[in-house]
């Protein structure tokens, strides 16, 4: 678990840290800060057995951002599915509160229903502020 204490209010945020199984390599993007700088963002895929298990991390630089205005999401996106007439969007977090960390734990995983072998896979993780976004950074792309 990682420990962050938030800026806005003396409250002590825990935030489980998202990690792959031991043997499954993770591959993520750079940590971007978000068009307003209040954080910095990372997103982040990976492939474990035969199907794709992504999570994001944040990191809050200043007190604009807060669990009370900020919500985060992890998307996987199927890069070929137009190859077979299926959604693109194969797996959704939901909104989770910002706090310092990577989440959501234990990392998303993908439908084996929706993992197609040969086509090509990526996440992105979303943070928004008062419901407007701030930044959505795409991870790098894994292949089944």
């Amino acid at each position: 678990m990682s420990c962050v204490f938030a800026t806005a209010a003396p409250l002590l945020v825990l935030a489980p840290a998202a990690e792959a199984n031991p043997g499954s390599p993770y591959t993520c993007s750079e940590s971007v800060p978000s068009k307003d700088g209040s954080s910095d963002v990372e997103s982040c895929i990976y492939v474990e057995n035969g199907v794709p298990r992504a999570f994001g991390g944040l990191t809050i630089k200043d007190d604009s951002l807060s669990p009370y205005n900020c919500t985060m999401v992890v998307k996987v996106i199927d890069f070929d599915a137009y190859k077979t007439g299926d959604n693109e969007e194969v797996a959704d977090s939901g909104k989770m509160p910002c706090t310092n960390g990577r989440y959501p734990s234990p990392p998303m995983t993908v439908d084996s229903a929706k993992a197609k072998p040969g086509h090509s896979y990526g996440s992105y993780t979303e943070i928004t502020r008062y419901n407007d976004g701030v930044a959505r950074i795409y991870s790098p792309r894994v292949v089944l």
